[in-house]
């Protein structure tokens, strides 16, 4: 729960809302694709990437503070390209047409710069901690 940001509530994070777009996306693409949707190891690898964005989001607000948060924006952003990847490994499995990726890879996008921003807009607060932690170890003899 940063508040060091100014927002109080996790659903009015840009990154959490883009997170849940791109998760519902992933899960509607999958669904209207029945080959897609049949093969259980392909969907749940998709799905576990796709739903571990908002996840990760979600943990690392919990953390309240901002190293910790930091940290979990990075693993959204990993599991923001596993999914990605796997949305692009349907298309060549056959399971459906590149074409229809568009608004899922938008949301991708969208998504990752709105992580990247956030874990930006962090890094000021993490580095005064850490200036304040190296103010208050005793000298080196």
């Amino acid at each position: 729960m940063c508040h060091c940001m100014g927002v109080k509530r996790l659903e009015d994070l840009a990154a959490f809302q883009l997170a849940v777009s791109f998760k519902l996306d992933v899960y509607r693409l999958v669904r209207e694709h029945p080959k897609a949707e049949h093969n259980w190891a392909f969907r749940d690898q998709l799905f576990g990437s796709a739903s571990s964005v908002e996840s990760a989001i979600t943990e690392g607000w919990k953390r309240y503070n901002a190293a910790e948060m930091a940290t979990f924006l990075r693993y959204a952003r990993a599991s923001l390209a596993e999914a990605e990847r796997w949305l692009h490994d349907g298309v060549a499995r056959g399971y459906y047409p590149s074409a229809e990726l568009e608004s899922a890879l938008e949301h991708a996008g969208r998504c990752g710069a709105a992580v990247t921003n956030l874990w930006k807009s962090l890094q000021p607060f993490i580095n005064e901690k850490k200036k304040r932690g190296r103010r208050r170890q005793p000298p080196t003899p």
